[in-house]
């Protein structure tokens, strides 16, 4: 058995411009219970230019490895940009279902990532996508190949879409993109990662999963996060 058996699997995609403060914060903040895999697409011109500007704004485990469409990443470069983060996933240990965090345009990543593998594997394998700082796909002024290329997926995995004290604009179109339902959610004041930890956790355990963390877990899971952001 692994360190990381039982725990819930929740992949973070944090958008080109989002801290590393940001992801690291709510890693520490996670319950015991849900396994952070900290994805961030690379920094490099190429990958920003697909991404485009960033906008304003209980574990069921599925046998059988996440799978993804092979593509030509020289014929269509955003998919294959999903393709390789859904070998990511799969690297990382991801074998069944799992739930997402996406930040501004890591939100529209990860819309793409949920309909690849549901796509794959014929059945919705993420079960969550939590969207933060992030307007609809096509809803923002400007936009890159990727938004273009998921304003019409539209995924089984049901929908978050957290806003701060004061929501922006863009948000209500969020709910095109998902059959099970969208759920906007203002986050209340204070530190923000506290609060979506705490949806976070509520959303996806029962009362009893919701402990912290062993100090020696948050040291190994802000380690990875580190490593994965830097």
């Amino acid at each position: 058995m692994t360190v990381d058996a039982g725990r819930f699997p929740l992949v973070l995609l944090p958008g080109p411009d989002t801290p590393a403060a940001d992801v690291t914060d709510l890693v520490h903040a996670l319950p015991a219970a849900l396994r952070p895999v900290v994805l961030r697409p690379a920094a490099d011109a190429a990958t920003r230019d697909l991404l485009g500007p960033e906008g304003d704004p209980v574990s069921d485990p599925v046998a059988g490895p996440v799978a993804g469409p092979v593509v030509d990443p020289v014929v269509d470069p955003v998919a294959g940009l999903v393709a390789g983060l859904v070998r990511r996933v799969r690297d990382a240990g991801v074998t069944g279902r799992f739930a997402l965090h996406g930040w501004g345009t890591g939100a529209h990543l990860g819309l793409a990532l949920a309909g690849a593998v549901e796509r794959a594997a014929g059945h919705a394998v993420c079960t969550t996508l939590f969207v933060s700082d992030a307007v609809a796909p096509g809803r923002a002024p400007a936009h890159g190949p990727l938004t273009h290329a998921v304003r019409r997926t539209v995924t089984e995995s049901r929908l978050v879409v957290c806003a701060g004290p004061v929501p922006g604009r863009g948000l209500a179109p969020w709910s095109r993109h998902s059959t099970s339902g969208t759920e906007f959610v203002t986050l209340p004041p204070g530190p923000r990662p506290t609060a979506l930890a705490s949806l976070i956790a509520t959303r996806l355990l029962p009362a009893t999963s919701r402990a912290p963390r062993t100090p020696a877990a948050q040291q190994r899971d802000e380690s990875r996060a580190a490593h994965a952001t830097s």
